[in-house]
Parts: structure tokens; sequence; C-alpha cells
């Protein structure tokens, strides 16, 4: 097949979400943050979905449905954001309101970014060449003059930034997901500057839940850190899918 033909975003067998771009399939962030995942981490989370059946495609439909919301309120248009979700949606919008300038909204929307979206302009996102990865932010913007780019999350607990006492469980697992999500975006910053030289100062994470929702911002030199971290994930991730490669085509 000819790239012209090939799909923008493709599942693999092994589950890997991948991007179209630059001519190669590069994996999703997300997909590299869940396939580096420690076996810990993800005995954890086989034994919570054996516990919790659906909850997971649950949690996805509910995500989904607050992404619309969001991208709907920020373009002016109804949220739509059905009843049974709305415990996860009061509370956004007065952090969607700080934005004062819009650059992305799950696509690009100036006109110098349009080399940003799959050529049938189905799917829009940012790719590193040099770490072979891609993905697609949420929102950038400004806020203030400050170049932010955020994240929306809904949890049915709390993220917290600050590593938790021993012993609190739920705490722990608000750090978790935040942590992963701040790599996330560190990721999505760095592609972005790659491809348009455009790098956000500080990361925004929107969290809702049914009591409340979190505005946590994340500044420059955090960031710095967490994208550290994120391309050691990387670079383990493709170590990996490179010695599988190998392997299969040594018994074939």
């Amino acid at each position: 097949m000819t790239t012209e033909n090939k799909p923008y975003r493709i599942q693999t067998p092994s589950g890997y979400r991948k991007y179209l771009c630059s001519g190669l399939y590069m994996p999703s962030v997300t997909t590299v943050l869940s396939a580096t995942e420690t076996e810990k981490s993800k005995a954890s989370l086989r034994i919570w979905q054996q516990n919790n059946p659906g909850a997971l495609e649950e949690a996805s439909t509910r995500g989904s449905a607050i992404h619309l919301g969001c991208e709907n309120y920020l373009r002016g248009l109804d949220p739509g954001v059905p009843e049974e979700y709305s415990d996860f949606w009061n509370g956004i919008t007065q952090y969607l309101d700080w934005f004062d300038v819009l650059h992305w909204s799950e696509r690009p929307l100036r006109k110098d970014w349009y080399h940003l979206r799959s050529d049938d302009k189905e799917v829009a996102y940012v790719w590193s060449t040099e770490h072979l990865y891609a993905g697609c932010p949420d929102l950038i913007g400004e806020i203030g003059g400050v170049k932010v780019i955020a994240d929306f999350k809904t949890s049915n607990g709390p993220y917290s930034a600050i590593f938790p006492e021993k012993g609190d469980r739920v705490g722990f697992g608000g750090w978790r997901k935040y942590t992963k999500c701040a790599q996330q975006m560190a990721a999505y910053r760095l592609a972005l500057a790659e491809r348009t030289g455009y790098k956000c100062d500080v990361a925004l994470i929107i969290v809702s839940t049914p009591e409340t929702t979190q505005g946590i911002f994340i500044d420059s030199d955090q960031m710095d850190r967490h994208e550290t971290k994120y391309l050691q994930r990387c670079k383990q991730f493709h170590d990996k899918e490179s010695g599988e490669e190998d392997t299969e085509g040594s018994s074939q």
C-alpha cells in the first residue's frame, strides 16, 4: 500500500494504537505509557477490571461525553452533556473560561497548524520524528499571555500532585493518575514544539469528579522532569518492540 492509501489511525493486534505520521506508524502517547507500566501496576489493573466488570468501558464513555462537552463549550455550542454525567460536568466551565486565546481544541484552530491534520481531516495529532510517538492534545491556548497545554480527565476520586503518606491507597491512586497525565502532556508539549516551534510554558489538568472539579497547574521545571521520564519510557517501549520484532523474524 502507498502512504496515501493507509488509514491514519490503526489498532494493532497487540492492542496498540498508532498514527500514520511522516510515512511511519508511530505509537500513541497513551499506548507508550500503558505498555511501560510496571508488572505490579498491570496486575492491579487486571484485578480491578475483574472486580468491576464494565467499569472501564463506562469510564471511557463518560470521558468521551465530557471531552465532547468541553469541545462544544469552547466553540460556543451547547455542551450536550447527557444528564447522567452532569455531576462530572458541573464546575468544568470555570476553568475553560480562563482561556482568552485558543489554538487547539481536539484539532488545530489556527491555519498555520493545519498540517497537523490528516489529509481527510478526520484526525489531528502532534508527533515526534526524533522519539517516534504521536498523540492528540485536548486543549492548547493562552491565559493572560501564558502558553498552556491542558487535558480533561474524569475520575471517581481526586488527583494528587503530592506523593501520599504510607498506607494512603486513595492518595496513591490520585498521585499515579496525576503523574501519568503530566507525562502525557509533557510528551504532547515536546511533539508540538518539534512540529511547530510553539512551546507551552505550563500544563493544566482539569479533573472532574462527582464531588468537585480540580484545576492543577504544572510549571515548566516540573514539565521538563516529566518529559525526561516520558522519554525514558518511550525508549523502553521501542527497545521492547524492536526486540519482539527481532524474535518474530528469527522464528519465522
